[in-house]
């Protein structure tokens, strides 16, 4: 399956040439710092551990992010599937060149068409840090609304250095989408 934008396409799953460029990515710091298994993914030696290490993280429908130039910039995930009620959303735009773009805002929209048109969820949740400003404002933008906030329960690394982050957590109903 492939869902397309004006800047950006998905395609379903992760292609075999893909992880080497992941494993880069996920052993870089500054890409990391706000995922709540920053650490996990700084410690993955190899390709076999990486492959291990999203299939246990990301348990659902992972599409690979890509430019229009068939550049592949990150991937994005429906995951921890309720019945058909509720999934969680997921997103990591890992090539820093594309920050800042507005690319998660294409792919946030792509998601949820497919998982309210497609999947036919009633609800989608998501969990960032609450120092990833950027990402909630993207999320807010989008219609999702905070629902809770978990104190420091995630480690990240900010303004460099290792620090407790609580843990945002939104959601959007069906009938509350904005795109």
């Amino acid at each position: 399956m492939k869902m397309n934008s004006k800047k950006i396409y998905l395609k379903e799953g992760l292609a075999e040439e893909n992880y080497p460029l992941l494993l880069t990515w996920f052993h870089d710091l500054e890409i990391m710092r706000y995922i709540g298994w920053v650490k996990k993914g700084l410690a993955l030696k190899n390709i076999k551990e990486l492959k291990d290490s999203i299939a246990h993280l990301e348990d659902g429908i992972i599409f690979g992010i890509y430019t229009n130039d068939d550049e592949f910039i990150g991937y994005t995930s429906l995951s921890d599937f309720k019945g058909k009620e509720e999934c969680e959303f997921g997103i990591f735009i890992l090539d820093k060149n594309y920050w800042g773009k507005r690319v998660g805002e294409d792919v946030t929209k792509l998601m949820l068409e497919y998982g309210f048109g497609e999947l036919k969820m009633k609800k989608i949740v998501l969990t960032t840090s609450e120092f990833h400003i950027n990402a909630i404002k993207l999320y807010e933008r989008m219609g999702f609304e905070k629902t809770k906030l978990i104190p420091d329960d995630r480690t990240i690394h900010h303004n460099n250095e290792w620090l407790l982050s609580g843990t945002v957590e939104m959601e959007i109903l069906n009938n509350s989408i904005r795109l």
